[in-house]
């Protein structure tokens, strides 16, 4: 055992670190090799940390690269923005939901031709978002 809960408690933090536990047992067994993750002109290659728009490298934050791929593993899928918090920020993170709105922001500026009226990461209103690509 590497962790305790105190009573009271959620069921919501029990899942969380269940989660959690379950990435750290994980990480101890051997990464295999993903292959990039290309869709149209955008192309993540995730065991380089690496993103392109158009040929062109992105300059992208931890956060905002794990938020791509995560989106874009999923491509298609609509990902709760609680979903999003605890993959990519970690079931410990205490902040808002709306880090993750901050987040896909800068993404949209970033690899989206109109920003304000984005084509690959769409708001699923209510629920999350959707990469469609």
């Amino acid at each position: 055992a590497d962790d305790y809960v105190v009573k009271p408690f959620s069921a919501r933090e029990v899942i969380s670190r269940i989660r959690a536990s379950l990435r750290r047992s994980a990480r101890t067994t051997p990464e295999r090799e993903e292959e990039p993750i290309k869709v149209n002109d955008l192309v993540v290659d995730i065991p380089g940390r690496k993103a392109m728009v158009g040929g062109s490298e992105l300059k992208l934050s931890r956060k905002e690269f794990d938020l791509l791929a995560m989106l874009m593993r999923n491509k298609g899928a609509v990902l709760s923005r609680d979903l999003l918090l605890d993959r990519v920020w970690g079931y410990d993170y205490s902040g808002q939901t709306k880090t993750v709105d901050v987040h896909v922001r800068w993404l949209r500026e970033k690899i989206e031709d109109e920003p304000s009226h984005p084509r690959r990461i769409v708001t699923v209103r209510g629920v999350g978002y959707r990469f469609e690509g």
